[in-house]
């Protein structure tokens, strides 16, 4: 199995807490899980072959694990194409995560007001394996809705703004062990990407924040917070045409940070 499927952020902070502890794991049920991790937004359907050349697994045994997630309502499968599809069960497990995701209940009215007022997009994701995951976002920016993100689209940790974020978030001992993740997966430009991480790391430890420019002249801003054991991030998108850096700096840097401390407020009073 590739490296993408066995390690996960869990794995990561384990392995960085106690260096020679070994997880113990149920191998037909992590395979089964691998074959699900393939479908993500704009990857609806897979075919065996698709699955195999994903996960690296034994056409035999994705053959017998697909078989077994469509009986048990995870997965479809097309007559026609014998493609396999998520179930629209799948629904209602996304919608029991975020009804339960209290920082989301907390941050999405602050989120909407910060994008409507600056007229941007405003993110809110958090890490899964080895990419970021959309929890929700705010279209404040009506005029780029057709390269906005969703609740549910995926950006890799490596080179997005979000990602370095989460990032600076971990300490040093469980960065090395995540790191040491993304290298397996960026082996042939290895060296471009892991300077890139250390020149966000260290915009990180200078200003709070990360920048990247994602898509020709939009830039994304992002900033973590963590709240128990677990680390959000939020970001800003807006036009590098629209927005000249000193309005960034006197009105969207002083916005991401506002909207970090007063979503940390909500959650420790309710906590309380």
């Amino acid at each position: 199995m590739s490296d993408q499927y066995k390690n996960t952020d869990a794995d990561a902070r384990q392995g960085a807490t106690t260096g020679q502890e070994h997880r113990s794991v149920n191998r037909s049920l992590e395979r089964g899980l691998a074959i699900v991790r393939c479908f993500r937004p704009g990857v609806g359907s897979l075919t065996n072959a698709d699955i195999v050349e994903r996960t690296n697994l034994p056409k035999a045994t994705v053959s017998r694990l697909a078989r077994t997630l469509v009986e048990m309502g995870f997965l479809r499968r097309d007559r026609v194409s014998q493609a396999y599809r998520l179930s629209f069960s799948m629904l209602s497990l996304a919608h029991a995560v975020l009804l339960d995701c209290q920082i989301a209940h907390e941050a999405i009215p602050l989120m909407h007001d910060v994008g409507m007022k600056h007229h941007i997009n405003v993110g809110l994701s958090t890490v899964d394996h080895l990419d970021m995951v959309y929890l929700h976002v705010v279209h404040g920016d009506r005029s780029r809705l057709g390269r906005r993100m969703e609740p549910g689209h995926r950006r890799v940790v490596e080179t997005t703004a979000i990602g370095h974020a989460y990032l600076a978030s971990l300490n040093h001992a469980e960065r090395a062990a995540y790191v040491e993740q993304l290298h397996s997966r960026n082996s042939r430009n290895w060296r471009a990407v892991s300077t890139d991480i250390d020149a966000a790391l260290e915009q990180f430890d200078k200003k709070g924040y990360c920048t990247r420019i994602w898509h020709e002249d939009t830039e994304s801003m992002a900033a973590p917070i963590t709240f128990g054991d677990e680390t959000f991030v939020f970001n800003l998108s807006y036009s590098v045409k629209e927005f000249s850096r000193r309005k960034i700096t006197l009105e969207l840097v002083p916005a991401l940070a506002d909207l970090q401390k007063a979503v940390l407020q909500r959650m420790t009073v309710d906590d309380a």
